[in-house]
């Protein structure tokens, strides 16, 4: 299991607005993010230098299963987070972790970017989980570990300046705190 500070995370999206979301989520988890990168020649130059990775699983047009096949042979984790069919994805990556981006229509980014809520956070913490813990069943504990912490934390909600810091930052300690119940 890895926090994600200092993490050095490629994005890989061609949709502007995803983009920019998922970027700014990870910078809150104190992330160092490459792109993101809207075509798969940019996202390939830069895979190298990645620890981790995001990939849409169509970019302008074209398949990023190259990129992923890439990442692989490095021992590079990545996820998929896509608006597309997951089920289009080869069964050579079974392992891999695949979330469906439900908020992948401009329409909804542009309403739900600027106050962020439940809806739109919970997928970004599932992302971030799934970067951090490779079992989907632990990454899911680790999400609800995190809102369990953010429950019973007394911080006034008001006095957070920021919900997806103060949600990252009660996920590290969530983390940290629970590790091994997590895994099992």
């Amino acid at each position: 299991m890895r926090d994600l500070s200092g993490q050095r995370i490629l994005i890989a999206d061609d949709n502007a607005c995803n983009a920019r979301r998922l970027a700014d989520h990870f910078r809150t988890a104190q992330a160092r993010v490459l792109g993101p990168f809207p075509t798969l020649e940019e996202a390939e130059c830069h895979a190298a230098k990645a620890d981790l990775a995001v990939l849409d699983i169509v970019l302008r047009g074209q398949p990023v299963f190259r990129l992923a096949d890439s990442l692989l042979r490095a021992n590079v984790p990545f996820v998929f987070f896509s608006g597309f069919d997951l089920s289009a994805i080869p069964p050579r990556f079974a392992a891999v972790p695949r979330l469906g981006d439900p908020f992948s229509d401009l329409a909804h980014s542009v309403l739900t970017d600027h106050a962020p809520t439940l809806d739109t956070l919970v997928p970004r913490l599932r992302l971030s989980a799934r970067l951090i813990v490779p079992d989907p069943l632990a990454a899911d504990r680790l999400v609800e570990a995190t809102l369990l912490l953010a429950l019973q934390d007394e911080l006034a909600l008001s006095d957070v300046r920021s919900v997806a810091t103060w949600l990252h930052r009660l996920m590290a300690r969530a983390l940290a705190e629970r590790s091994t119940q997590l895994l099992n």
